[in-house]
């Protein structure tokens, strides 16, 4: 059934004349990127998509409590658990009591920070880690490993040599080889990033947008994941881009309600830039910190969205990125400032108000958009072989449409987001 894309997207018309595209061409089936992967193992080594939140069950009053946060967590679709903190010791247990992979933490507390931090040489550094490892690597339920001390400086020797011999180690005494995180700091750019990412297998840092006085320029979502893109690439094109948003920074009472938009946002706008995995930071129960659940219900739907029933992390960890979908805007804030330093060290660099992702999966094509801007926007999207095209807002099922190629309209609202699936009828 033909449905008006006035109804659907709350657009004006279909605008202009159709693409010189094929359809066939447009709907070329993407390769199969999961081919041999399992498929109830995470990414990379598996099908699904990494979502997890640090401290599950943290600073709850009762075991019975911290059992529920498991279970809630995974019925929402989150498919791992931790890292875990001072519950590291009971996180296998836990994890395979609900049914999640597991973030493992290894490590050494060598105090960097200190006058006097731990003097260990590499050899011993090595067999310590790899002992950790060691006494639980036949878990199937560990999914990646997490390493501490965390944020290690790439201009201190002795901190990259601990992180040399700690990697060693686990890759030596983990013969699955799994995956090795470092948590690395929210400021540091695609160059500081390559020091780390050169040595581990997954590359987060923290995207904490309000914490790091981003609230009103969200675009630095954006920014920080393409940090971890480039670094990558430039170091180690193997490794895994993640996101690390936040979860703990009660916002004024004023803002509250914007709360849902925030972790919409900042969740597509990481996704659509690269990020084929995320890590809250965090579900612990924190004093003061009224805003925990209105946080949580946000990310949990982003969580069911993405491991549900459409399966849109697999789009996003394994879809063919394509370029010949356009989206230009024509109403509201077209580019976004993002200013870095202050004083005469302050620089700023501007940024599309709306990014996108083109994407092929399997036999169906796929739009992403997200608004960054705290203003509407209209946008028009152009590219669309001729013939019809059937459209399906995957956030608003079972509404669909249907084009007859072209351009059309596409209105977002502040920090909007939109996902549509182009098929043939």
């Amino acid at each position: 059934m033909r449905v008006s894309l006035l109804v659907l997207f709350g657009v004006a018309s279909v605008l202009g004349a159709a693409a010189e595209t094929d359809l066939d061409g447009f709907f070329r089936p993407a390769a199969d990127a999961a081919a041999g992967l399992a498929e109830d193992e995470v990414y990379p080594q598996g099908r699904r998509f990494p979502f997890t939140l640090f401290s599950v069950g943290g600073s709850v009053e009762t075991g019975d409590q911290r059992q529920a946060a498991m279970a809630r967590v995974k019925a929402d679709g989150f498919t791992m658990m931790g890292p875990q903190y001072e519950l590291n010791d009971r996180v296998l247990e836990d994890a395979q009591d609900h049914g999640l992979k597991a973030l493992y933490t290894v490590g050494i507390p060598m105090d960097f920070l200190s006058e006097k931090p731990l003097e260990l040489a590499p050899d011993e550094i090595r067999e310590r880690i790899a002992e950790q490892v060691r006494a639980v690597a036949d878990s199937p339920v560990i999914a990646w490993w997490y390493l501490q001390p965390e944020e290690l400086r790439y201009w201190r020797a002795k901190e990259m040599a601990y992180l040399d011999a700690a990697t060693q180690a686990i890759r030596e005494a983990d013969p699955q080889r799994r995956p090795i995180w470092m948590y690395d700091p929210g400021h540091r750019n695609a160059e500081a990033l390559t020091h780390t990412a050169k040595r581990l297998d997954v590359c987060g840092k923290g995207m904490y947008t309000n914490y790091s006085g981003r609230r009103d320029a969200r675009v630095w979502v954006r920014w920080t994941i393409e940090q971890e893109v480039q670094a990558i690439e430039q170091a180690n094109p193997g490794a895994v881009p993640i996101a690390v948003p936040e979860m703990f920074q009660q916002p004024d009472e004023e803002h509250v309600a914007w709360i849902p938009a925030w972790v919409r946002h900042d969740m597509y706008a990481a996704l659509i830039a690269g990020a084929k995995g995320a890590v809250i930071f965090s579900m612990r129960q924190r004093d003061g910190f009224t805003a925990h659940q209105r946080y949580y219900q946000s990310y949990a739907q982003v969580a069911r969205e993405i491991s549900g029933e459409g399966g849109l992390g697999r789009v996003f960890l394994f879809g063919e990125r394509r370029n010949d979908v356009s989206l230009r805007v024509v109403e509201g804030p077209a580019t976004l400032a993002l200013a870095f330093g202050e004083g005469e060290k302050l620089h700023v660099e501007q940024y599309p108000s709306v990014s996108f992702l083109d994407v092929a999966y399997g036999t169906d094509r796929y739009l992403f958009a997200v608004n960054s801007s705290y203003g509407h926007v209209r946008a028009i999207v152009s590219g669309l072989p001729d013939g019809p095209i059937a459209i399906t807002d995957v956030f608003a099922k079972p509404e669909s449409g249907t084009v007859e190629g072209g351009t059309f309209g596409l209105r977002l609202e502040p920090l909007g987001v939109k996902g549509l699936r182009f098929s043939r009828p």
